[in-house]
């Protein structure tokens, strides 16, 4: 699934490619991914696209005289833009078309992504509210982590990967950031020591900040909106390293299941 620094990448293209442009069609053949439903996303017709935000992982695509589009990858996911005469993309499930000749095509294997239609600043308002802090605002402290982490026996990865308490962390960069923090990823949050607290807090800005300087991670089926891949693949420290060593200890790369995520640790560094 994109996380944060990959839907990042996506948004900081799309507020190049899109804003100012105008929606002239909606071209769609999966209905179930258009919500609430397609009649009412097809109100967009005749708009133009004004902003490109987001908050976790969900893109939040502002158009005139209010209203948002919501557009969420899921798995799968990816976001294309590209001439109206290009070649079809498989998978292609719904597009956008623009008055220039271009289009943004949403592709998606399994169709579980959607485009949303939030009509009204109350509705969105609803929406944001149901995330928590995105670790790269002011609103991401350490208290936000320590708070998490102290009220729960649960497992630190589990802990960190729940979008309503941080928002856009997911499997790679949860593990990765374990690893700059030095965290067994199964350590209990409440038996965190406070000194690998701040520590965690730290690893998560930075691993999505290098995540993002990437242009994100392509290791399963993530392309930027030209088609690209990301780079952070080869700089990824326990991610996928299953077999290899350590670039910190030497000591050779696991992987274990926590509460059924595959997740990648250093036996030495990272003990339980």
């Amino acid at each position: 699934m994109p996380e944060l620094p990959e839907v990042e990448t996506i948004r900081r293209d799309l507020e190049k490619e899109i804003v100012g442009h105008k929606i002239v069609d909606l071209w769609y053949d999966v209905p179930k991914m258009l919500q609430p439903n397609p009649a009412t996303v097809e109100k967009i017709i005749g708009k133009h696209f004004v902003s490109a935000g987001r908050i976790g992982k969900l893109l939040l695509l502002g158009l005139e005289n209010d209203g948002t589009i919501g557009i969420h990858l899921k798995l799968s996911g990816q976001l294309f833009i590209r001439k109206q005469t290009d070649k079809e993309d498989r998978f292609t499930h719904v597009a956008f078309k623009f008055e220039d000749g271009r289009e943004l095509r949403f592709t998606e294997v399994r169709k579980f992504g959607y485009v949303k239609l939030i009509e009204n600043s109350r509705d969105l308002k609803k929406i944001t509210s149901e995330y928590g802090p995105e670790p790269l605002t002011k609103d991401y402290t350490i208290d936000v982590v320590r708070k998490l982490l102290s009220k729960s026996s649960r497992a630190t990865k589990t802990l960190i990967l729940d979008q309503k308490k941080i928002a856009g962390v997911g499997n790679i960069y949860a593990d990765e950031a374990l690893w700059y923090s030095k965290i067994h990823p199964e350590t209990p949050g409440n038996a965190v020591p406070e000194k690998q607290v701040e520590e965690l807090y730290i690893g998560i800005i930075k691993a999505l900040e290098q995540g993002i300087e990437d242009r994100g991670t392509s290791i399963d089926d993530y392309l930027d909106i030209y088609g690209q891949p990301g780079k952070h693949a080869k700089n990824l420290n326990v991610f996928r390293q299953q077999g290899q060593p350590c670039s910190r200890c030497g000591t050779i790369i696991k992987k274990i299941r926590v509460n059924g995520r595959g997740t990648h640790y250093c036996p030495k560094c990272q003990t339980l």
